[in-house]
């Protein structure tokens, strides 16, 4: 039985696949979904208790996309982290005011995101 839906948006492959592989490991059902442009429409379909959103999308301005997630009534109400490289305080301000609940930055501590993932499905 899955703890929860992740939805990780525009990650880069490698980064991606370790995470999924990751929390799968701790029986989390993960979807990567590419481009900016599908993610809104996967996450209504989807519906992710969790969505890992890196701001940097080829196709899409992801803090415009983290606005409208935030904004969906399906979607909003759950918890939305920025990936962002640390040290990067513009981008971590910019993805907070956007509507992120938290940030994660690279080198990512896997350890550390599940456990935040599981506290914020805990409340």
């Amino acid at each position: 039985m899955s703890k929860g839906r992740v939805i990780l948006i525009g990650v880069d492959t490698d980064v991606a696949r370790t995470l999924r592989v990751y929390l799968e490991g701790y029986q989390f059902t993960v979807q990567v979904v590419a481009k900016g442009g599908e993610a809104l429409t996967v996450c209504r379909q989807s519906l992710p208790n969790v969505v890992i959103l890196d701001p940097d999308l080829p196709d899409a301005d992801g803090y415009d996309l983290c606005q409208r997630l935030r904004a969906d009534e399906r979607v909003g109400n759950n918890l939305i982290m920025a990936l962002l490289f640390a040290g990067d305080r513009k981008a971590k301000l910019a993805a907070l005011d956007a509507g992120a609940d938290d940030v994660i930055t690279h080198p990512v501590d896997i350890e550390e995101l599940r456990l935040k993932i599981e506290a914020a499905l805990r409340r």
